[in-house]
């Protein structure tokens, strides 16, 4: 009625489980005690049998349990995960003249990649160091971090 729509509901211990999960523990849990009432029922005359059939109907409600233990909990999808963006950076290095360059990390930079023409000499700037600026209370600091 005041649900939202949608294949899930909520459990007691507040987690989510999908329909398709509850029919999975009904149909292991009518299994189990199936099995748990034939080891029962066999066991006067036939103890070997009873002990597989008990064996098989405690690993069926024990498989209940993982399943309702690893359940999604039931403020992960209300709350969206919040990913921390980082400024990353790339030194460029001219090994001829020397030159030092700062820029903006680009997909596909790599240490010792040659990457653009020296601004100062004819050579080509070499990537030294891949880098993000740390941060710290609050605070962003020209302090790097190596990757």
């Amino acid at each position: 009625m005041g649900e939202k729509p949608g294949n899930e509901s909520k459990t007691a211990a507040g987690m989510q489980v999908s329909w398709v999960a509850y029919a999975a523990i009904l149909v292991v849990g009518l299994l189990s005690l199936f099995s748990l009432y034939m080891g029962f029922i066999n066991y006067p005359d036939n103890s070997d049998i009873a002990i597989i059939y008990m064996f098989i109907g405690a690993a069926g409600f024990a498989a209940i349990g993982y399943m309702l233990v690893r359940g999604k909990p039931a403020s992960a999808k209300n709350e969206p995960l919040e990913v921390k963006k980082v400024e990353v950076f790339t030194t460029l290095e001219c090994p001829k003249c020397q030159q030092k360059r700062v820029r903006d990390f680009k997909r596909g930079d790599y240490v010792f990649k040659d990457d653009e023409p020296c601004t100062r000499c004819d050579g080509m700037m070499m990537i030294t160091k891949i880098a993000r600026k740390k941060e710290e209370d609050g605070k962003k600091k020209d302090e790097s971090n190596w990757l």
